[in-house]
């Protein structure tokens, strides 16, 4: 947590992808025979960082900048449903069963989240919660 005053506790940078891929290809999750990757846009996560923050270039400006949501590299299907752009149709993960990172696409997703109440929220109260 980057917000503490010890600075041994702070991280010099966000590092848990290239952390993840050191390991993953050192062997170290296991057996390697039985441990494997999946291509991005593939399998149970959908990854939405990359599309959501970058960098582009500004021809005006001549700087890189900032954009929040490279929504054109989405796939939707008719029902407005998020894909995984590299499964076949009818894969039990074509229609991304979960969105990782998808906070950084606050400006699009957000109306998203809005149009699918149904999928993400509930009205009625869940009986096994209780207020103490």
């Amino acid at each position: 947590n980057n917000h503490k005053r010890a600075i041994q506790c702070k991280s010099p940078h966000t590092t848990d992808q290239w952390t993840m891929n050191y390991l993953y290809y050192r062997g170290d999750f296991g057996f390697p025979q039985q441990t494997k990757t999946l291509p991005w846009g593939t399998g149970p996560v959908l990854t939405v960082g990359k599309p959501c923050a970058s960098q582009i270039f500004n021809e005006t400006t001549k700087k890189l900048e900032h954009v929040n949501s490279l929504k054109d590299m989405m796939v939707f299907d008719a029902n407005d449903l998020i894909l995984n752009p590299h499964e076949k149709k009818g894969s039990p993960t074509y229609v991304a069963p979960t969105l990782h990172q998808w906070d950084r696409c606050y400006k699009w997703i957000n109306p998203w989240f809005n149009k699918h109440k149904k999928m993400f929220s509930r009205d009625d109260e869940v009986k096994w919660v209780k207020e103490s």
